[in-house]
């Protein structure tokens, strides 16, 4: 689509149709978030651009309801991306591939001022004139209210400025008598302009109209006197004596020595990749497909320190995305260094603080930086983001650098810092939001998991020492495993054993296994940054409340795994509106696929849970989560029995709530796998049913389970489930429920030829 502010407010599809606006609210709104294109405005101001000084109670909801209206409105107009997306406190137009008039003529301002200052007079003037020409009338012209001139300031000044610079070159090529005409119009529109006058009578002077350029002087003159008590400027009153004397007028600039700017001095070769890790392991897979980003000869290049030209990169753009501490960084540099030499332009780094303590790295920010490094003069870096990315993507046009974009918070963030050209390369790591690299940018992504368990040792290996792994092998393995192979993790645990020397691995792991705070384990004193839970800290804090929420709920899960039904009924929601928050976690890299509509929490991730759901929800919302979950499963159960016993009465159950999905299966085989696969979660759901006090259910799940427990693999889990069963019944005081769970558990022994007697009744011995 195309947006048009200079002037009246249009709206444009590719296909040459107009997209009407409803109404001067939606026009101001509309209006607004285009004079910000690219930045959030906050819903207060949207308010104060709506309704002036007068807002309605009522106001912010209007708000919220026009953004709406708009959005809709504009998705009906085109197919591509979304134009206006909500962003924390207010909205913003992602321009994403759609045109801003406003944003071109800017861009064009700025390659103009470049050609200008490569010498290049006529391209400049040619680039001015198509940035001008883009203007229709005022900003925003016939939009009601203080909108448009207060919004519109900056780029009216910017209009004028080109204007001058390019009337400027005008009159270096000599053409003087040609813009008279447009400067006399300009000069009548803007009388005390002091510049447009000088072009004036610059102009008339060298077009030979000595007089007309004397009248034009005192006019300006009398009319700064009269309405601001000031005489003109010193420049003005200088061509103003030549007039007089009839004398050469002087030189519009200084005279210039011609000169390609590209050999004018030497262009810096930034070196800017952070050291290397000396304990960096494994990851031969991951590094195979980096290299594939290159191919086996590199991309395109002039000759250089890497030998002579190679065939293009076949990919422009890697995206490294995983989970926090499994060593994004440390792939993504120890990587970089193997191919700095194919890249003999040089490297550039820089950490975009995406998922940081403090607030992410701006694009302007970063882009400024590579700008110095690539021997831009701050005073000379442009003053916008638009013009600092088109700076940038000329500096690097025709070399080949390695750009390296660490910590990403999202994919906007990152597509300013794109360079241009073929010959350079860009990896990009992050956690989460840069999906759109890969779908718009023609990305390949990488996803980094954990370490396997032989390079989880090895890592340790590095760190601790050699001998001390390989004298407790079996030692090293539950540590690298109580770290649940985390880079971060293992980095941690390794740093403090290697500062207790005399202690084995046997007492670090068992500490670390059985500590209540495994988290607090893993981490450095005085080192805030060398902690796990930060890492994950920074990943929860980005997600949206919803999100929060599940992930909270899903640490009281009754193992590392589970399905999309079951995490809806933790929740409290549909299926239908659990599963995209489930991959919403995904993206994130807090929860994994885990098959089919299944799901798994990493060890590390599942204790952080845990910890947030203690800490962010009350213990009424974790009593309501785990009743929920436990009634899903007896459900389940139920359902299952059914196929497997039909014969069997049925458990007097209550009706589940609307977060209750039917399940799968429908034949005793599928019943049985069903009840196989969740074996280890059935046992510790009716375990746990016990424990908080779910009596109910807490007899109800054993009888359910009796058909599959009396195949089961481990009598044990069922006697211990049947003596739960019996005491929790007979807390319940429901006679009949104590007669359930009294007879249906004695059958499972009997099936196996044994008896369990009284033992069953923990509270009467002796007593059947």
């Amino acid at each position: 689509m195309e947006f048009r502010i200079l002037g009246p407010l249009e709206v444009w599809t590719d296909d040459g149709r107009r997209a009407r606006t409803e109404g001067a609210k939606q026009e101001r709104m509309l209006g607004t978030l285009l004079l910000n294109a690219g930045a959030v405005v906050p819903v207060t101001r949207l308010v104060d651009a709506v309704w002036g000084d007068e807002p309605p109670a009522t106001a912010r909801r209007q708000v919220r309801n026009l953004a709406g209206l708009l959005r809709r409105k504009l998705a009906a107009a085109q197919d591509g991306p979304p134009v206006l997306l909500t962003d924390g406190p207010g909205y913003r137009i992602a321009p994403n591939g759609h045109r801003v008039d406003a944003l071109t003529f800017a861009h064009r301002v700025s390659v103009a001022r470049r050609l200008a200052e490569c010498d290049e007079p006529a391209a400049a003037v040619a680039e001015f004139r198509a940035a001008l020409g883009l203007w229709r009338g005022p900003v925003l012209d016939g939009l009601s209210g203080g909108l448009p001139a207060a919004g519109s300031v900056a780029l009216n000044e910017l209009r004028l400025t080109a204007w001058e610079n390019c009337l400027d070159l005008e009159a270096e090529l000599g053409r003087h008598r040609q813009i008279v005409p447009e400067l006399t119009a300009l000069v009548a529109e803007h009388p005390l302009r002091d510049r447009f006058v000088t072009q004036l009578v610059r102009a008339l002077h060298r077009a030979g109209r000595q007089a007309d350029g004397l009248a034009a002087y005192r006019r300006f003159a009398r009319q700064l006197a009269d309405e601001l008590g000031l005489d003109p400027g010193p420049e003005l009153r200088l061509l103003h004596q030549e007039l007089l004397k009839d004398g050469p007028a002087p030189a519009a600039h200084p005279p210039r020595t011609r000169q390609s700017p590209r050999h004018s001095h030497p262009v810096p070769r930034p070196a800017q990749l952070p050291p290397a890790l000396a304990t960096f392991v494994g990851r031969r897979a991951e590094l195979g497909a980096l290299d594939g980003l290159v191919g086996p000869a590199g991309p395109t290049g002039s000759s250089g320190p890497a030998g002579p030209a190679r065939p293009a990169a076949a990919v422009g753009i890697g995206v490294l995305t995983g989970g926090a501490g499994t060593g994004k960084t440390a792939l993504a540099v120890h990587w970089a260094h193997r191919v700095r030499e194919r890249f003999p332009d040089g490297q550039l780094h820089i950490d975009l603080r995406g998922y940081a303590l403090g607030p992410p790295l701006a694009p302007y920010e970063a882009l400024s930086r590579f700008l110095r490094a690539l021997g831009t003069d701050r005073d000379r870096i442009p003053g916008t983001i638009d013009e600092s990315a088109a700076l940038y993507r000329s500096l690097l046009a025709d070399r080949r650098v390695l750009v390296l974009l660490d910590n990403a918070r999202n994919a906007e963030q990152v597509r300013p810092l794109l360079p241009g050209s073929v010959g350079s390369l860009t990896l990009v790591t992050g956690r989460d939001g840069l999906a759109g690299l890969t779908a718009r940018d023609g990305a390949r992504r990488l996803v980094l998991d954990v370490l396997p368990p032989p390079e989880a040792v090895e890592l340790l290996a590095r760190i601790t020492g050699a001998d001390r792994t390989r004298a407790e092998p079996h030692a090293a393995a539950e540590l690298a495993a109580a770290c649940g192979h985390l880079p971060l993790a293992l980095g941690i645990a390794a740093g403090r054993l290697a500062e207790r020397p005399h202690r084995t691995l046997v007492e670090h792991a068992a500490e670390l296994r059985n500590a209540e705070d495994r988290l607090t384990a893993l981490q450095i004193d005085g080192d805030t940054t060398s902690a796990v839970r930060l890492a994950f800290d920074l990943s929860y804090r980005a997600l949206r409340p919803t999100a929060q929420r599940l992930f909270r709920l899903l640490g009281l899960a009754p193992g590392a795994t589970i399905s999309a039904a079951a995490a809806a009924a933790l929740s409290g929601s549909a299926p239908a509106a659990t599963r995209p928050v489930l991959e919403e976690l995904v993206a994130a890299h807090l929860l994994n696929p885990a098959g089919p509509d299944h799901y798994r929490l990493p060890d590390l991730v599942r204790c952080y849970a845990a910890e947030r759901a203690g800490a962010e929800t009350g213990p009424a919302h974790r009593a309501a989560a785990r009743a929920r979950l436990c009634s899903w499963y007896l459900h389940r159960t139920e359902a299952a029995a059914r196929l497997l016993a039909p014969r069997r009465p049925c458990l007097p159950l209550s009706a589940p709530g609307p977060w209750y999905e039917p399940p799968g299966f429908t034949t005793p085989a599928q019943a049985r796998q069903w009840c196989e696969r969740e074996y280890a979660h059935l046992s510790e759901t009716v375990r746990r049913a016990a424990e908080h006090g779910f009596d109910g259910r807490a007899w109800r799940l054993p009888v359910a389970l009796w058909r599959h427990f009396r195949a089961g693999p481990d009598l044990a889990d069922w006697t211990e489930a049947a003596r739960s069963a019996v005491a929790a019944a007979r807390r319940t005081g429901d006679p009949a429920g104590e007669a359930h769970a009294r007879d249906d558990p004695a059958a499972a022994p009997s099936a196996r030829g044994r008896q369990v007697g009284p033992a069953l009744d923990p509270a009467r011995p002796g007593v059947r």
